[in-house]
């Protein structure tokens, strides 16, 4: 598990309650507690001192109950994930509504709770990822171009007109939004490290694709459909790779009908 300290707070109108779940959070040794409360709107105001990244919140709490102080957390904006805490099944469905993490019924375990730190972890990630694409994209305004070195010369472009870039012997190819082609005199690695772009993604060992030309992936033949300049090219997409690309889930998916 990520060795990253992650900070809870724990909501729980029952002292024995707060105390079983403190001792199971001691066996991941990435979580700090930084705060417990018998009392929901003293938790609430935990909640909005510390801005903790889980808050276990209990339900069924006397003059302000979980779903409550649920409710102010998500009226407020705050980013902490909120795992329920329930001796009571009956309120997951109206539980629902306020998009917790998860969902544990009294009593729980450590596997129970292993289960939602992993939960997390992977909602973390892709937030991380979120939020380097969302940098990416403010920052590409005033982005400068770059310098690249071709075997006539040197190339200025921007990240954003790159289409492609496949690997050539030492070389690379650089397929630019207008339709051209120039070979540029540095490896595959080499150039995407340059570059450092968060839309460069790669595609197989040889082939890195600008998420922004990105129309379609045929997941039966392996393939990306990759569109620009009234132009259609597939490439080959590697297993691994394709696994690690619908892990991100950085684009919204359409239903089916």
């Amino acid at each position: 598990m990520d060795s990253t300290s992650i900070s809870a707070i724990i909501i729980d109108d029952q002292q024995e309650a707060i105390s079983l779940l403190e001792m199971y959070l001691r066996f991941f040794s990435n979580i700090k507690v930084i705060g417990k409360e018998t009392h929901a709107k003293k938790g609430l105001e935990l909640v909005k001192q510390h801005l903790p990244e889980l808050v276990f919140l209990d339900i069924d709490m006397p003059e302000m109950n979980g779903l409550q102080v649920a409710n102010r957390i998500h009226a407020e904006n705050f980013y902490s994930e909120i795992i329920f805490t329930t001796a009571h099944s009956h309120y997951a469905f109206d539980a629902i509504n306020f998009q917790p993490l998860d969902f544990l019924t009294k009593p729980f375990n450590v596997d129970d709770l292993e289960v939602v730190m992993r939960k997390f972890l992977e909602k973390r990630e892709k937030k991380d990822y979120l939020r380097k694409v969302d940098q990416f994209i403010h920052s590409q305004e005033n982005a400068p171009k770059i310098k690249l070195p071709t075997t006539n010369g040197v190339l200025i472009t921007e990240v954003k007109d790159i289409v492609l870039i496949k690997a050539k012997a030492n070389n690379c190819n650089l397929y630019l939004q207008d339709g051209t082609i120039e070979t540029i005199t540095r490896n595959l690695n080499v150039l995407a490290e340059m570059l450092n772009s968060t839309f460069l993604f790669k595609i197989s060992r040889s082939v890195f694709v600008n998420l922004n030309y990105l129309s379609r992936i045929d997941r039966r033949n392996m393939k990306c459909i990759i569109s620009y300049n009234n132009m259609v090219v597939e490439e080959e997409i590697a297993k691994a790779h394709l696994l690690h690309f619908e892990k991100l889930d950085i684009f919204p998916n359409i239903p089916n009908n």
